[in-house]
C-alpha cells in the first residue's frame, strides 16, 4: 500500500484504526508512535456539536503518528496541541533534525464529523528496517490502550491489590473513557469514598488498557467472613452482560442465610476462577485460610484440587441439585427415551448409604440409558462421586445448600440487569451489600422485645440508643481481639462475642449500646439477644 492508497482510507472509529494499523505495521516491520494528539472531547464545538458516542469513539480532532526513529531533540512539542484557525499545527509539523526519520502518518476528522481520515501521510523512512527491533518493541494493541491510560501503568498495577489513592492516581492518568475503564476506576473511587478499608484487585489483560477481573471485599464482609467462616459456597451467579459474569463466595450465619463475603467479576473464559478468588480471599483475610472446614461448588466451577490448596482443612462438595439438573439435561439431550424414569434413578444414586447401592443404581441407569450416556456419567460423575453422593460425601443436615444458593441468585438477579456494565455492576453491589437499616432494623419490634424483659427504665435506654442507629456513620473494622467502631470523633472496641463495649454508656450501665447493635446489625448478628443483659445492674422483670 503507498501513500496515495493510505490517504483514501477513513475510519469510524480509532479502535478500527488502531486494529488496521497493528496489522499495516507487522506486514511491513516498522513502527510509529502517538506523537501529538488533539482529544475530540477537549474541543469546545465537539463537545457542543457531536454526540458523546461519536467523540467517545474517534477520540481525536487529529493525531499524528511519527517513526520510532525521531531524534529526541525533536520530540520536545510531544503531546496535544491547540488548534489554529480550524487547522491543526499538527499538519505543519516537520522534523528539522537531519538525522530524524521523517516517516509519518497525520489523521484527522472528516468534513462530516463522523469519522478519521488520512490526509497527508510520508511513509518513506531514512534509514534500515529492522526485524529484530520491531520484534522487541512492537505490542499489539499498544497504541489503542495508551489512548486511555499508560498500558505499562496497566500491566504493572495487574492482578494486585489497590488502595484508594491507587485508584485516584488511575483516574487522573486517564485521558477517555475507553473500554468503561475510566467508568470502572469511578465506581472504584466511589467505593473507596464510602469504605476506605474494602480490598480490591484489579486484573487487565496483558499489554491492554482492558479490565479483564475485579475482585471486591468490602468491610463489612470481611467481617462476616470472619465470624462465620466454616462453610463458603462459590459459584457462578449470573451473566450480567455479553462479556462478563459474576461469581461470589458465600458465608452462612447463625440463621443459616447465605451471606456473600466476595465478589468476583471476570470476562467469560477467564481461566482458574476458583484458585484466583480463594487466593485472593486468604490475602484479605489470612486467618481464614485454616477456619474453613466446608467449600462447596457450583456445578460449572472446575479446579477442584485447588480447595485442598487453599483450605488444608476443608472438604470439597459440588451442589448436588445442580449436578442432579446437569445429568438429568444431558440424559435428555443424548436421546434417554423413557425420560420420566432417570430422575428418581439420579436422585436414588445421590442419595446411597453404601458403596453397593450405588453400584446398584449405576446399573439400573444403565438399563435405560444410551452408551454414550454412561461413558459420559463414568467419564465426569463418577470420578467425582466423593463430592455429590451421600456415602463418599458429607452432609449438613441443619442447611439446605439449594435454597442458600438459590436465595442468593434470586437476590442479586433482582437488582442486576442483563445488560451492566462493570462500573454498573460495581455500584450496583457495593449499594446493596451496605448497611441498610430501613431494610435490616425494624427498632420498634426490637424495643418491644426488651421491653418485655427489662424495666422502664432500663428499656428506655435500649431503646434511645437503637434509635442513634438510623443516623449513625460508623466504620467497623475485625480487630484480634473483636471489634473496633469509628463513629468520626471517637474509637470504641467491642469483644468477639458482640456482649461488651468500652464506650461510657455500656461501662455504666452494661446494657447494649449503639455501637454493640450497629456491630451486629452489619454482622448480621441477633439485635434481641438475653446475653446482652446477663452483667446488667438493672433488674429485669
Amino acid at each position: 500500500m503507498d501513500e496515495t492508497e493510505l490517504q483514501l482510507m477513513e475510519f469510524f472509529s480509532w479502535e478500527e484504526f488502531c486494529v488496521f494499523f497493528d496489522d499495516w505495521c507487522e506486514k511491513r516491520k516498522t513502527l510509529f508512535f502517538l506523537r501529538n494528539y488533539i482529544p475530540l472531547n477537549k474541543c469546545k464545538w465537539a463537545v457542543e456539536n457531536l454526540q458523546w458516542e461519536v467523540v467517545e469513539a474517534l477520540k481525536y480532532s487529529s493525531a499524528r503518528l511519527a517513526c520510532k526513529n525521531v531524534n529526541i531533540s525533536s520530540k520536545k512539542e510531544m503531546g496535544a496541541h491547540k488548534e489554529k484557525k480550524g487547522q491543526s499545527i499538527l499538519e505543519e509539523e516537520e522534523p528539522k533534525d537531519h538525522q530524524s526519520c521523517s516517516a509519518y502518518i497525520f489523521l484527522k476528522i472528516s468534513e462530516k464529523k463522523n469519522s478519521l481520515v488520512v490526509t497527508k501521510c510520508q511513509l518513506r523512512h531514512n534509514h534500515a528496517l529492522c526485524p529484530l527491533e520491531f520484534d522487541y518493541y512492537f505490542k499489539k494493541g499498544l497504541l489503542l490502550a495508551n489512548c486511555c491510560l499508560p498500558v505499562r501503568t496497566t500491566n504493572k498495577i495487574s492482578k494486585q491489590f489497590v488502595g484508594a489513592q491507587d485508584i485516584k492516581r488511575l483516574l487522573s492518568y486517564c485521558k477517555t473513557k475507553g473500554h468503561g475503564v475510566m467508568d470502572t476506576l469511578q465506581s472504584l473511587d466511589s467505593l473507596f469514598d464510602n469504605d476506605p478499608d474494602a480490598k480490591v484487585k484489579l486484573v487487565f489483560l496483558e499489554d491492554e488498557v482492558v479490565v479483564k477481573t475485579v475482585f471486591i471485599i468490602t468491610s463489612s464482609m470481611v467481617s462476616l467472613c470472619q465470624r462465620f467462616p466454616s462453610v463458603l459456597f462459590f459459584n457462578k451467579v449470573l451473566s450480567f452482560n455479553e462479556e462478563f459474569d459474576l461469581f461470589s463466595f458465600l458465608c452462612v450465619d447463625d440463621n443459616m442465610q447465605g451471606r456473600d463475603c466476595a465478589y468476583l467479576l471476570v470476562k467469560k473464559g477467564t481461566p482458574n476462577v476458583l484458585r484466583f478468588t480463594s487466593a485472593s480471599l486468604v490475602q484479605s483475610i489470612p486467618d481464614v485460610k485454616f477456619k474453613v472446614q466446608y467449600v462447596i461448588l457450583g456445578v460449572d466451577i472446575g479446579e477442584k484440587e485447588v480447595i485442598k490448596e487453599i483450605f488444608p482443612h476443608a472438604a470439597g462438595q459440588i451442589l448436588r441439585s445442580q449436578v442432579l439438573q446437569t445429568l438429568h439435561s444431558k440424559a435428555h439431550e443424548m436421546g434417554v427415551k423413557e425420560d420420566e424414569k432417570i430422575w428418581p434413578l439420579l436422585c436414588r444414586i445421590a442419595s446411597s448409604k453404601s458403596p453397593d447401592e450405588y453400584n446398584h443404581a449405576v446399573r439400573d441407569m444403565g438399563l435405560y440409558c444410551s452408551k454414550s450416556f454412561m461413558k459420559y456419567f463414568m467419564d465426569q460423575w463418577h470420578t467425582s462421586r466423593d463430592m455429590w453422593v451421600d456415602i463418599w460425601g458429607f452432609s449438613l443436615v441443619h442447611l439446605d445448600t439449594t435454597e442458600v444458593v438459590s436465595q442468593n441468585k434470586q437476590k442479586l438477579t433482582a437488582q442486576l440487569s442483563r445488560n451492566a456494565t462493570v462500573a454498573e455492576c460495581i455500584l450496583l453491589l457495593t449499594n446493596l451489600h451496605s448497611i441498610n437499616t430501613e431494610e435490616h432494623l425494624n427498632e420498634s419490634e426490637i424495643a418491644s422485645q426488651y421491653k418485655s424483659v427489662c424495666n422502664p427504665e432500663a428499656a428506655s435506654m435500649i431503646e434511645e440508643e437503637l434509635g442513634f442507629l438510623r443516623d449513625g456513620k460508623y466504620n467497623i473494622k475485625q480487630t484480634p481481639g473483636g471489634y473496633s467502631l469509628h463513629d468520626g470523633v471517637s474509637e470504641f472496641f467491642m469483644n468477639q462475642d458482640l456482649l461488651t463495649c468500652s464506650c461510657t454508656i455500656h461501662v455504666s450501665s452494661l446494657l447494649p449500646c449503639r455501637h454493640l447493635f450497629a456491630t451486629r446489625l452489619q454482622t448480621r448478628g441477633e439485635l434481641f439477644d438475653l446475653q446482652l443483659l446477663a452483667k446488667s445492674n438493672a433488674p429485669l422483670t
